[in-house]
């Protein structure tokens, strides 16, 4: 893939015209459309204006578009983690946590999620092992520019408890302020930021179910996600928080939904 390629990716994950992706900068739409073909050369000034103008740091960039070996096999690890939870496999988990340890260049993030990953599911009467939360917020305040790191983003979403959500819920309302719209993101921002905000409405569903308030305040922010096929999911549990403040039996229907499309583990574990 070339830089112009993945300009493109980026624009069309932004769902924005060429001329609003150069919007901002001195470039024309001819130029910038030759950029995107190969026809002309793109130059690093050029490049780190458009990115910087639509809040994508270059690491970002060029880890969604140019992954390392490193950055392969880091994603597709996590990719397994995630499906063991999904799937409630405690002997996965922890076969995927000795290989996480075992390999290098791997983030401190991954490290921190098989450990809460395996806390959760080895978890009895909802009392979660708090070592792994404790060292995953020890880690996570060693980033000093938490809201522009995404390793620190995804930290903070999979660190959300109930013994700790008062705590946590300024870090998530700073960044609702600086992510205020989130279309305006590419997807796998959106992603994760998404995460954030599902994971923290269910602690809050499930332990503090009268806090509506807050709860349409972080359902507002999460309705400004973009209309793409990779978001159904998220969409689907907005809609459903949604409806539990709202409409109970549509509640329910979108249970049974998530059930029928393969999440079963998902769909039973949501606070009514």
């Amino acid at each position: 893939m070339t830089i112009g390629e993945a300009l493109k990716k980026l624009r069309q994950s932004l769902e924005l015209t060429q001329a609003q992706m150069i919007q901002g900068s001195k470039i024309s739409i001819t130029h910038y459309s030759k950029m995107e073909k190969g026809q002309n050369r793109i130059f690093v000034d050029d490049l780190m204006l458009i990115l910087q103008l639509h809040g994508v740091s270059p690491a970002d960039f060029f880890k969604e578009y140019f992954p390392t070996k490193e950055d392969t096999i880091s994603s597709k690890i996590s990719q397994e983690l995630n499906r063991s939870f999904y799937k409630n496999d405690i002997k996965k988990a922890k076969e995927l946590q000795k290989l996480i340890l075992n390999t290098k260049h791997v983030s401190t993030e991954l490290k921190d999620r098989a450990g809460l990953i395996i806390a959760v599911l080895t978890a009895r009467d909802n009392k979660t092992d708090t070592t792994a939360i404790t060292q995953a917020m020890h880690d996570f305040f060693k980033y000093k520019e938490w809201m522009n790191d995404d390793n620190a983003i995804t930290l903070l979403s999979n660190s959300i408890r109930r013994d700790n959500l008062k705590d946590l819920t300024p870090l998530i309302m700073m960044l609702i302020r600086k992510y205020k719209k989130l279309n305006e993101q590419n997807l796998t921002k959106q992603r994760r930021l998404a995460t954030v905000g599902i994971n923290y409405l269910y602690v809050l569903r499930k332990y503090f179910s009268n806090s509506d308030k807050i709860a349409f305040k972080i359902l507002s922010w999460l309705e400004s996600l973009t209309a793409d096929p990779e978001l159904c999911l998220y969409k689907e549990l907005i809609l459903y928080f949604h409806s539990v403040y709202t409409d109970k039996r549509q509640a329910i229907l979108i249970k049974k939904l998530l059930k029928l499309s393969d999440y079963p583990k998902i769909a039973d574990n949501l606070p009514e």
